[in-house]
């Protein structure tokens, strides 16, 4: 039976880095209503339902001992028609590190490529160039946050913002040493689509997460597993997702 994942609005700042995204001539949209769609996940901080996917219907990297960062064992992407979910699972000794080492706010941002291409949009932090990331906070003061998220493409060589804060375009939660996140693909489409550069999200797209803790220092990089010995930074290639239907 299908398990209703509900997209609510919740509320985060986007903290400024280093390579803050620059606005460009696109405004955010503003927040929608609530969207309740089904799927086989339910973003509510139970992972048990992951384990219960089949084998080959969802991506998954396994985080390489030879990368620079121990901090994330594991992540995993599932799309349907309707959403695309993640799943993290910390190194568990780690994260309570960094719980006690920084409590203030830990970040995230998904990086994702829609157009099957590798060497155009952002090419840091990956062995190929990406689209869009989705940047927000999942732990502040020590525990894990509801995930909300601000959503930029790189456009003419900087990051511009379509989607704001409170948008409805995320959900994630966590629970022990692990997180889940939703992101709903009609909305990212909707916005993706009446872009300057348009880059919709079709059934097969590419997929990483990169991790923050202690003023924007680097926790992980997932995936991380380079194939380029002389580099030796954790680079890893994105993940292939294929939509389930």
């Amino acid at each position: 039976m299908a398990i209703a994942a509900v997209f609510t609005l919740g509320y985060s700042c986007t903290p400024d880095t280093p390579e803050e995204p620059q606005k460009q001539e696109q405004d955010p949209k503003e927040p929608a209503d609530t969207v309740v769609v089904d799927s086989k996940i339910a973003i509510d901080g139970d992972f048990a339902d992951w384990s219960a996917l089949e084998v080959g219907t969802f991506s998954k990297s396994v985080s390489d001992p030879d990368a620079p960062w121990e901090g994330v064992a594991e992540i995993r992407c599932y799309a349907d028609a309707a959403t695309v979910f993640y799943y993290i699972k910390f190194d568990q000794e780690s994260l309570e590190d960094a719980f006690e080492l920084d409590p203030n706010d830990m970040h995230l941002r998904l990086c994702i490529n829609t157009d099957g291409e590798y060497e155009s949009g952002y090419t840091k932090y990956f062995l190929e160039g990406y689209d869009f990331i989705v940047e927000g906070t999942f732990a502040d003061g020590g525990v894990f946050v509801d995930f909300d998220g601000v959503l930029h493409q790189r456009i003419n060589g900087d990051w511009s913002e379509l989607l704001n804060e409170k948008s409805g375009l995320v959900i994630g939660k966590g629970a022990g040493h692990e997180y889940e996140i939703a992101l709903d693909r009609a909305k990212f489409n909707e916005v993706a689509s009446a872009s300057s550069v348009p880059m919709p999200m079709g059934d097969d797209f590419q997929t990483g997460i990169r991790f923050y803790f202690n003023g924007w220092e680097e926790f992980s990089n997932m995936p991380n597993s380079s194939v380029d010995e002389e580099a030796g930074n954790g680079w890893g290639y994105l993940m292939r997702v294929h939509t389930q239907k």
